[in-house]
Formats: C-alpha cells, structure tokens, sequence
C-alpha cells in the first residue's frame, strides 16, 4: 500500500499539536513499513530546510516541499471578507506551484491519499481528475468550534465579528466537503461525533495519535516546585489560556509556594507576548530544540486551554514522559483520562491553582500521577496498535 500525504506544513520539527500529530502518524506507517510520500507547503513559520530532517525519516519517507508566504494580508483579509465567501485562512493555501507539483506526483500508483487538516481540501477536484486512489480526509480538529469558541472569548467587537464569520464560513466548508472524500479518519472521537451530526455518511475512523510506547519511564529527578508550559505562541488559544493562568492562577500559587517557578518555552512569541508573560518567578525561554530535554526535570505541566477540539499532543507526550498535568476540561477533552488519577483538571482560577499547590506540595502524589499518566499512554496511545487499525481501515476501503 502506497501513501501520500499531503499537509499545510511540514511534520519536521514536530513544535506544534498539528506537527506531531502528523509525524507521529508518519512513524506510524514507516514502522509497518508503509511506503510515504510527503507533500507539505513550507511556510516563513515553519519552515523546514529539508536538510535538517533527520536520516531516520530522510531514509523511510519522500518528502516534497512547496514555498509559501501564508501571512496575513490586511487587503487580502478586507478583500476576501467583501467579495468570497471562502475562509480567508482556507484561501491562503491556495497555490498554482503547489498543484503543479501534486499534478506530478499523482502520476505514480497512490493507494491512499490522506489530507491532513482542512486547509487542502480544496485541492481536491485536481486529485479527481488525475487519480482513482481512495482519497482520506483527516481533520486534526474541527476549526469552526475553535474560531466559534475564540469569537465568545474575545472582548475587542471588530475581532469578535471577525472570529463569527470565520467560524461561519469553515463549518459550511466542513460540512459541504466532507462527503467528497472516500473516508474520514478523525483523531479523536468527539471530532468524528460531530462530522456525523453535520451529515457525514463515508466510511470513518477514530485513529487516536501516540508514540512508540517502548521503554516508556518517568524522569524521577525533578525540580520539585516547577511548572512549566511549551506550545506553540502564535496560536491564540495557547495566548488567551497563557494570559489567564499569568493573570489569575499563578499568583495564588506564589501566595502559598513562594518559591514555586514557572518556565514557558514556544515558538514565535511577539514582543507583546514576551511582555504578557512577565512576572515573578516566570522565565521565557523561548524556541527550545528538544521538548524533550525541556520537560523531562521539570514537574507540573499546565494545558490552560479554553477553546479547540481533536486531541492536545503536547498532553500526549507529557504523559509519555511521567508529568503531572493540569489542565481545563476543554485541554482534556478528547483525552483517556481519569481526572486526580492521570491528570488534574479544573476550569476556575481558585481549583487550577489548588491542584497545582497540592502536586507541588505532595511529591509521591506527583510521582504517582506521573506513573499513571505513562500506564494511560501504554495503553490507550500506542502508535503502532492505532496505524495497524488505520490499515486495516485502509485495505477495507480499497477493497
């Protein structure tokens, strides 16, 4: 079985939920030794040099890449909010260079053609014409909630219409596309709840995202008082939660844990977002090269997230790596958890801080959460038990 892939940035490095969510399903297919083909836009934000990607994937996967400049246009945005009816964050993506290079490679024998995330769909009718190959849609989230949720949180009225039109437009491309394809494979089971509820009615799938459960351990040597948060700082629900833990969380946790620290790292933070996140005992540290490295002596991992849907990666990977996580029902959601057993979760500022405290407070608590966050990820995220599902998926859609 031939596979390609095509994505609105590349997997590698995997520094955001959509990245990883992609490689990991990349390691996935390679493991069972899937032939991949990667076609990816590179984009000014992430951008990859192809050189960089390490031998391990270089070896086991084609990767293609199309240059683009995806920022926001201000008379692009004015433009398309007059006269389309698109999603403006849809239209972006849409590239002459980049077709001419799908064009190419559908004339090899795809089996499978997978769409991660919504912004290619509309590549779709050129995949038509040039290919039979069953054609796979997976939405990593459903956006429309998402602008719709950041629309109720937003106080300024020009953005907040804004986010109500976006999210207006992308729930009618959601729902108008997503019988065109010959199935769906959704990441969590809530998101694929929802495609049915709007009149999905292909064949589909929950293939839940994971890692290589082998040798999974917990890092015993911590900092015992240290919270911490990486995640992408260009997304706005990562901004709005981070402003609200900084504002209302974390000095309730100072007030009983004085010398408690908070260290945050992500990837293109502003000059206003560096600002917003300054505070006692609160260090940035920026882009990190390994998450990894970044987590592993460090204790309690806060998600604060009030707005988004699929499944929170970087969750998925503290746990793999024995952390005690804090996070809203919201960063829970779609999540295998067992609330004060693998994870804490608590939306009020006042319970958030309170559960905090107590993991600070309580080291064979933290320990143990730990210890059952990485039982939770054996057994429920297991990326080779979930790809051999999606094959399987797969062969029964070909056949």
């Amino acid at each position: 079985m031939k596979i390609l892939l095509l994505c609105n940035k590349s997997p590698w490095p995997p520094k955001d939920g959509g990245a990883a969510a992609t490689l990991c399903m990349i390691m996935g297919l390679s493991e069972c030794q899937v032939p991949i083909t990667v076609l990816a836009f590179n984009t000014l934000k992430h951008f990859t040099d192809t050189a960089d990607i390490p031998e391990e994937y270089i070896n086991k996967v084609e990767f293609h890449f199309v240059n683009i400049d995806t920022r926001i246009n201000p008379v692009r945005l004015i433009l398309n909010l007059i006269f389309s009816d698109k999603p403006y964050s849809i239209e972006r993506f849409e590239s002459a260079e980049f077709e001419e290079k799908l064009s190419g490679l559908l004339k090899n024998d795809f089996d499978i053609i997978q769409i991660e995330g919504l912004a290619l769909c509309h590549y779709l009718p050129l995949i038509r014409q040039k290919t039979t190959a069953k054609v796979v849609f997976r939405p990593h989230n459903i956006e429309s909630r998402i602008w719709s949720q950041l629309a109720d949180e937003e106080k300024n009225p020009f953005r907040k219409s804004y986010f109500r039109i976006l999210s207006k437009r992308i729930k009618r491309t959601e729902t108008e596309i997503i019988n065109d394809f010959d199935g769906v494979a959704a990441i969590a089971a809530n998101d694929l709840s929802w495609f049915k509820s709007n009149g999905l009615s292909k064949p589909s799938i929950v293939v839940l995202p994971g890692v290589v459960t082998q040798n999974l351990r917990g890092n015993v040597e911590i900092k015992s008082t240290s919270v911490f948060f990486i995640g992408a700082l260009d997304w706005l629900p990562n901004i709005n939660g981070l402003r609200w833990f900084v504002k209302k969380v974390w000095p309730l946790v100072l007030k009983v844990i004085p010398g408690a620290s908070f260290s945050i790292a992500g990837r293109n933070a502003s000059g206003n977002i560096v600002r917003l996140l300054k505070g006692d005992n609160i260090f940035f540290h920026g882009e990190v090269l390994s998450s990894t490295e970044f987590m592993n002596d460090k204790s309690v991992m806060i998600v604060p997230l009030f707005s988004g849907s699929g499944i929170r990666m970087r969750i998925i990977e503290g746990m793999s790596l024995g952390k005690s996580i804090v996070t809203t029902y919201r960063g829970a959601e779609g999540i295998d958890d067992e609330n004060k057993r693998n994870i804490f979760i608590a939306d009020s500022p006042e319970d958030f801080s309170d559960c905090i405290i107590e993991l600070l407070k309580n080291t064979d608590l933290l320990k143990q959460t730990g210890k059952n966050a990485i039982e939770n990820v054996r057994k429920n995220y297991n990326i080779l038990a979930s790809t051999k599902n999606l094959l399987k998926f797969y062969s029964e859609l070909i056949a």
